[in-house]
């Protein structure tokens, strides 16, 4: 059923009963963009100021709950800032994190903060991004206050930032998936999108992830769709590629070709699963047995029982996961436990890395 559900939610199923059961959403819907539409109204107009940092923020976001490589982009965005010599402080809002108020997940030289207080992506940030303070709280007018009175950034990156009205941005960088880059086209709670597609407006720069699954036809059509919304906005292509394997215990890193051919048991509880198990296939990986989680899960000790069990009876050489479930793992344990390393490259990073730093005013 939950299952089924979602399939709804993300605009998979169109059958008879999956529009019953968004024709009952529709009034909650309607309510929730009129609300949000009167809510931005108000900082339009100037009733509500934007709070300013002081420093130039940039935000990356996206207009569907999740499954586009926002957080890969957050990382590339990061290390590409960092290079040029400028120092940077990522917000993250922490999603599903227990801790409350403002906390430093990193200092930017060490992790101060578990994935059980602070949320999975920050502490994955943390743990991927040397030499850049990762803070977290919900209000970013707070978190972004403290990390300028702590670090004295010149630049601010905010994660998951296009729906937070709040906080003035210089640049919003949206992140779309190119197959599909207005997820169900339904607005919350009949659909995916965050907002309705307009949105897309307000974007300074739009960046297709996973646009190498889609052959040229796609992609021009994709392209138009994105520029009849969002004309003059510059548009860059992105894939997700996988670095190498790396043991979660030891740190060890082996190269691609260890996984081939090789018996494994894959687990991952991310917006997009099923590019997680592509990926190994492409890698000539043999997936003797899978678990998919929902995005941001959590797993119990008799989830990480039932991993190690099942590992065991299907005769799994290795168990391998995405980063950012390792990073939800904190202290707990799975034997000969392997994550795969992705990046995000960007066609013609130097144009998009020149691009930014024309928008951004150090």
């Amino acid at each position: 059923m939950n299952r089924y559900l979602e399939n709804v939610f993300l605009g998979e199923d169109r059958g008879f009963v999956s529009w019953l059961i968004r024709a009952v959403l529709w009034p909650l819907s309607l309510a929730y963009r009129v609300g949000l539409a009167i809510y931005l109204w108000v900082y339009n107009i100037g009733l509500r100021k934007r709070c300013k940092l002081g420093v130039p923020v940039i935000s990356v976001g996206n207009l569907t709950c999740g499954g586009t490589g926002k957080t890969p982009a957050v990382q590339t965005i990061c290390r590409m800032l960092k290079e040029q010599g400028h120092k940077v402080v990522v917000l993250s809002r922490g999603h599903g994190g227990s801790a409350r108020g403002v906390t430093i997940a990193s200092d930017g030289e060490n992790v101060l903060s578990t994935s059980a207080e602070v949320g999975d992506e920050p502490i994955l940030l943390a743990k991927t991004l040397p030499g850049i303070p990762i803070v977290v709280g919900k209000d970013r007018r707070k978190s972004g206050k403290l990390a300028c009175e702590r670090f004295s950034p010149e630049v601010i990156v905010l994660d998951d930032g296009l729906q937070y009205w709040q906080l003035h941005r210089d640049l919003d960088v949206v992140v779309l998936n190119a197959r599909k880059p207005f997820g169900s086209r339904f607005v919350f709670p009949m659909g995916d999108l965050r907002e309705p597609i307009s949105g897309l407006r307000r974007a300074g720069l739009v960046l297709l992830t996973g646009t190498d699954s889609l052959n040229e036809d796609e992609c021009d059509a994709v392209h138009a769709a994105v520029s009849k919304l969002a004309p003059e906005i510059p548009i860059f292509a992105a894939n997700h590629q996988p670095v190498c394997i790396r043991n979660v215990e030891t740190g060890e890193e082996n190269d691609l070709n260890w996984i081939a051919g090789r018996s494994v048991f894959a687990f991952c509880g991310i917006g997009q699963p099923d590019s997680f198990l592509r990926m190994l296939g492409d890698m000539d990986a043999t997936i003797a047995q899978n678990l998919v989680f929902p995005d941001h899960y959590r797993l119990s000790d008799r989830d990480i029982t039932a991993i190690i069990d099942g590992a065991k009876a299907c005769g799994a050489e290795a168990v391998i996961t995405t980063e950012k479930d390792v990073a939800r793992l904190d202290d707990a344990l799975i034997p000969n436990l392997r994550t795969l390393v992705i990046k995000l490259e960007i066609e013609d990073s130097s144009h998009f890395a020149q691009y930014i730093a024309n928008r951004i005013k150090f």
